[in-house]
This record gives C-alpha cells, structure tokens and sequence, in this order.
C-alpha cells in the first residue's frame, strides 16, 4: 500500500496519507498544501460545529 508523509500545520507531527483517500488525492496534486492529520482535522470540525451553534443560538 502507498502513502506519504505529510507534516501536520497544527501540531507540527508527520502523518501517513493512506492511498485511497481524498486526501491523497488532493496531496498528490499539491504538495505545498496545508495538511492536518486526523486528530486536529477532528478538532478543527468540532471547533467549527461550535461556533456555529452558538451563533444560531445567540
């Protein structure tokens, strides 16, 4: 199986991008990207699905 290494924006560590994935996909057509691995990507969502509530709740 194929994969890269990729550098983490958030917290600075390698990760493997398993082939398969849209991630990449999306790696091998630009690898100067920002790539997060799959806990900050969790952290980030959940962070956004925050602060949306609390703008539909006022």
């Amino acid at each position: 199986m194929y994969y890269y290494l990729a550098k983490c924006f958030c917290c600075k560590q390698e990760f493997k991008i398993l082939e398969g994935t849209l991630k990449f996909q999306e790696y091998k057509r630009n690898r100067d990207g920002k790539y997060s691995c799959d806990d900050c990507n969790q952290k980030i969502e959940m962070e956004a699905r925050k602060a949306l509530f609390q703008k539909l709740n006022f």
